[in-house]
């Protein structure tokens, strides 16, 4: 009797290439406009003016009600890039 080979998994890395059908064509939306954004771009404009003036990234953090990396991010300009 052969041998059996061993079946085939599925598919669990992430394609960009499926990616904006499976979320809805969401994935190349920025800022608020991406339905998974906790900041605004009002909220990241303020909290940068703040930044510069010495509020602390975890200070921001709370007052947005996102996580401290999520804050960095935005104060770093990794995202919202298109934010000025």
């Amino acid at each position: 009797m052969p041998a059996r080979r061993p079946a085939k998994k599925a598919r669990t890395q992430f394609s960009s290439t499926r990616q904006p059908r499976k979320y809805g064509g969401a994935a190349h939306r920025r800022g608020s406009d991406n339905f998974a954004s906790k900041l605004t771009e009002k909220d990241v404009v303020k909290a940068r003016q703040a930044h510069k003036k010495g509020a602390s990234v975890t200070d921001l953090a709370a007052k947005y009600k996102v996580n401290k990396s999520t804050m960095s991010l935005a104060l770093r300009r990794k995202t919202f890039k298109h934010v000025k």
